[in-house]
């Protein structure tokens, strides 16, 4: 009895691979931290390192926090719709360019509009073609600018301000958690032994009739090289020059 259950949960699995649609239930929104993503050492930002969070990507991911795979014909067709090609979407987001260069640059170089146009195609390849928005990528973009306008400083009105003396993550997750009443996912790299705080990601409810705008808990609190709330994160300072 117990092979036949796990015989017919693999097979649904399969077939909502295959041919269903996306049960995701939240959406990420990951805002990066330029000063601590740019000193890594096997990443260069030109012309300069910005002073703002900026746009990694607003992902669409499960109830377990998991980001949900991206499209793929064969394996994932997560859309009852044919999503729009990575190479189609720009000529679709003509008046959106300026907020893009502005809130979601390539940091490699800013300024450089090829790779920006790279990135966003990225972006729309990874998260874009399995989101709500399969066949709209201006909808996709233009819903996310307009979150991250009205989020893109997480720590505003906070205690927390970037400074060399590293703070326990706890205490930075408490603070975003005091201001919009819910934890986020806070995403870490390494430096030269120094833990610094990289991406703040906010959590949003799936509505599908709506743009995402309610805010929930991040079901996974911590990312890549910060995993507790004990940890000692350094929200490092931006260093002109």
């Amino acid at each position: 009895m117990h092979r036949h259950f796990l015989v017919a949960a693999v097979l649904a699995t399969v077939s909502w691979l295959v041919a269903g649609e996306s049960n995701f239930a939240t959406y990420k929104l990951s805002l990066r931290w330029p000063p601590a993503h740019c000193d890594a050492p096997s990443f260069e930002c030109k012309p300069h390192v910005l002073d703002t969070f900026t746009i990694h990507g607003l992902w669409p991911q499960f109830a377990d926090g998991k980001v949900v795979p991206p499209y793929d014909p064969e394996t994932n067709r997560c859309t009852d719709v044919t999503p729009v090609n990575p190479d189609q979407i720009l000529g679709q987001m003509t008046h959106l360019i300026e907020a893009l260069r502005k809130y979601w640059p390539n940091y490699r170089d800013y300024q450089n509009e090829t790779l920006n146009e790279n990135f966003w195609k990225h972006a729309w390849k990874l998260h874009g073609m399995c989101s709500d928005y399969p066949d709209k990528p201006f909808s996709y973009f233009r819903n996310t600018v307009s979150l991250s306008v009205k989020y893109i400083d997480p720590f505003k009105g906070t205690r927390i301000t970037p400074r060399i003396v590293p703070y326990i993550a706890k205490d930075i997750s408490d603070a975003i958690k005091e201001k919009l009443g819910v934890y986020p996912q806070i995403a870490c790299n390494e430096v030269g032994g120094t833990v610094q705080l990289t991406e703040v990601r906010l959590c949003f409810k799936r509505d599908r009739e709506n743009s995402p705008s309610i805010l929930q808990d991040c079901p996974i609190r911590y990312a890549y090289k910060c995993s507790d709330d004990t940890d000692e994160i350094s929200f490092v300072p931006h260093l002109i020059g």
